[in-house]
């Protein structure tokens, strides 16, 4: 929907200046208006891209009529019309149809407790006049970012670490979470690769006063107590499919064109089908296509939106093109591409850009409803069988790339070590042979997230598994959908993290999510079944693309692979014991056995190039 920016200083008055210069760092987040607000010390800026009442009116920052209260504020609050009876009859009266009026109107007459009643996603700042206090807060799932900074200076935020660069903060690596970075693919929890850069943690409620210097930070969602207190789901394969429903509807309200990214799998076709079974019109599909690589599904894509008289729109991103969107997509997430397919989204989410302003997707549906492959190892029968077959099959045999990967993972004897690294591609004897060093094998975070997992779920490493990603993997994907649709301004909804499905499912025993090898039983047994069977029975591939050959293929990524042992980075923190140019000609002497830790490395060191020596970005769309 939007960007937000601002700060707070400790001793000299606010700076429109400096303000503006955050607020265009994130243009690409909200082009359609820019707002600013300055009181003494406190600035708050904001950017606009326009969905819900298109008209200025509902243009931000939005002031209370009494002129105590001011918030800027970045997402959607999907069943805000819900609310206007309750505030109408308390004597509050509305000059626009956006959710930002509402919200406001909520948190003057409730206070923070009404985050428990928002069906959204969301990132906000809320000052009041008359306590001096400034509160920022994160929807529960962490789908809309927020950054901030502690300085000598006072405080400072934006919804991406580039706009707080804008405002004078100093950008640097910091080499304590360079391990974490390069095993885990993603800084946890509250940290990030920027020095001195901190992200409010999903579902978190931060609050200043006197001046920024004092702080108190709570947690006004937990999953695992929203689970606990959920109550019984008398049928839940039907309850899953209207609640399921009922979000898609909810994610269709905008005052522009939607549509949905389609990978052909099960997760976002069953969007599309939940679209049209309601009768929404005009609808348009949005696929990434790999011809000739054997895991395209643009053919499945394609059908199904034409069997459903969807309007389908594939496109492909070679050569120059890919290269080009691989750097782009660097400069507008700010921190390393770890997921590898950001490049295509960005490229897509332009071309979409042409027709819609808002995508729906899919994502999130594996981390809720259990659909990835690499859960079943941690059945409890399954994983001791596989201990001792790895342990019995030389790696000469092992000729799927999937395979050896699994013997890695296997040889983690410590059944916390495996549950914490299940989403890696790199794994202890990797690290081992690359001769490097690791004090982030276990990052506190993510301990801190499986002690609670147990504590919901004893002895049930399915899902306790679960909960860890809910908690980890999925923040980078939602950081990932975010930042890279948003460079192009579009907004990213994604109808499986409705807090009722999420919390939902969590109360769920493990009959609903996994039996006899299947997976995702909540979706397979509801909407599932009116599913044709090309995607019913369809084998889960996952958006990937085939790095080895384009690093290898490609004259510019060649040449920085050649190079990329110059790299400053390669000096720091643990990556200083690496021995670069070893690492590099043992990829080249086998691109696919090598790929998982090589794409850690090569895409770091190209964020390094692009964000600390390209100084000349310029915004995407201006």
């Amino acid at each position: 929907m939007c960007g937000i920016v601002g700060f707070w200083q400790h001793h000299e008055p606010a700076s429109l200046g400096r303000l503006k210069n955050m607020s265009d760092a994130i243009y690409h987040r909200g082009p359609d208006a820019e707002g600013s607000f300055l009181e003494g010390k406190l600035a708050l800026g904001h950017r606009r891209l326009s969905i819900l009442d298109l008209s200025e009116h509902a243009n931000q920052p939005f002031h209370s009529p009494c002129g105590n209260y001011t918030l800027v504020y970045n997402g959607e609050i999907f069943n805000f019309q819900d609310f206007y009876p309750e505030l109408k009859a308390k004597g509050y009266s509305f000059n626009t149809t956006s959710d930002t009026e509402v919200l406001l109107f909520l948190l003057m007459e409730y206070g923070f407790e009404v985050l428990e009643k928002l069906n959204g996603f969301f990132a906000f700042a809320f000052w009041d006049k008359g306590k001096q206090t400034l509160s920022l807060a994160r929807d529960r799932f962490g789908v809309k970012p927020l950054f901030y900074h502690f300085g000598k200076e006072g405080f400072s935020f934006s919804s991406e670490p580039k706009g707080i660069f804008a405002g004078g903060v100093s950008k640097a690596v910091d080499p304590d979470h360079l391990d974490e970075l390069f095993i885990y693919r993603y800084v946890s929890g509250e940290n990030t690769i920027f020095r001195g850069i901190k992200r409010l943690l999903p579902g978190h409620l931060m609050t200043l006063s006197t001046n920024a210097e004092q702080v108190k930070t709570k947690r006004w969602f937990h999953l695992a107590d929203a689970a606990r207190n959920f109550g019984s789901i008398s049928k839940p394969y039907e309850w899953f499919e209207e609640t399921f429903n009922d979000s898609v509807r909810l994610r269709m309200i905008a005052d522009v064109p939607v549509g949905t990214l389609l990978s052909g799998g099960l997760d976002s076709s069953g969007i599309v089908l939940s679209q049209a079974s309601q009768g929404f019109k005009d609808l348009s599909s949005w696929n990434v296509m790999f011809k000739g690589y054997e895991h395209d599904e643009s053919h499945i894509a394609k059908r199904f939106s034409e069997e459903l008289g969807v309007n389908y729109n594939g496109h492909e991103f070679l050569g120059t093109e890919q290269v080009e969107l691989t750097k782009k997509a660097i400069q507008i997430n700010d921190e390393p591409l770890m997921h590898f397919t950001d490049n295509v989204l960005l490229g897509l989410s332009l071309k979409a850009k042409k027709k819609v302003t808002v995508l729906l997707t899919g994502e999130g549906a594996d981390e809720v409803l259990g659909g990835y492959v690499r859960y079943k190892v941690h059945d409890g029968a399954m994983r001791y069988r596989l201990l001792e077959l790895m342990n019995l099959v030389p790696d000469r045999f092992l000729k799927q790339d999937r395979l050896k990967k699994l013997k890695r993972y296997m040889s983690l004897r410590n059944p916390d070590a495996q549950m914490i690294m299940n989403a890696n591609e790199v794994y202890l004897s990797d690290i081992k042979r690359l001769g490097i060093l690791s004090s982030s094998l276990m990052p506190q975070y993510r301990v801190d997230v499986l002690e609670e997992a147990k504590a919901l779920y004893p002895k049930n490493r399915y899902r306790q598994l679960l909960y860890l990603e809910q908690h980890s993997h999925l923040h980078s994907l939602n950081d990932k959908n975010d930042r890279t649709t948003m460079g192009a301004s579009i907004e990213c909804r994604e109808p499986y993290l409705d807090y009722r499905l999420v919390t939902g499912a969590a109360s769920l025993p493990d009959q609903y999510f996994e039996s006899k090898g299947k997976g995702k039983l909540l979706a397979m047994n509801s909407f599932g079944k009116k599913m044709p069977d090309y995607i019913r029975e369809h084998r889960k591939i996952g958006l990937s693309m085939p790095w080895d050959q384009y690093i290898v293929d490609n004259p510019e990524l060649r040449d920085h692979l050649e190079n990329m042992h110059q790299s400053p980075l390669f000096e720091m923190g643990f990556l200083a014991h690496l021995d670069i140019k070893k690492a590099i000609d043992s990829f080249k002497a086998n691109p696919r056995e090598n790929l998982g830790w090589m794409k850690q490395l090569f895409f770091t060191s190209l964020w390094y190039r692009e964000i600390f020596e390209n100084q000349k970005v310029q915004p995407l769309n201006r």
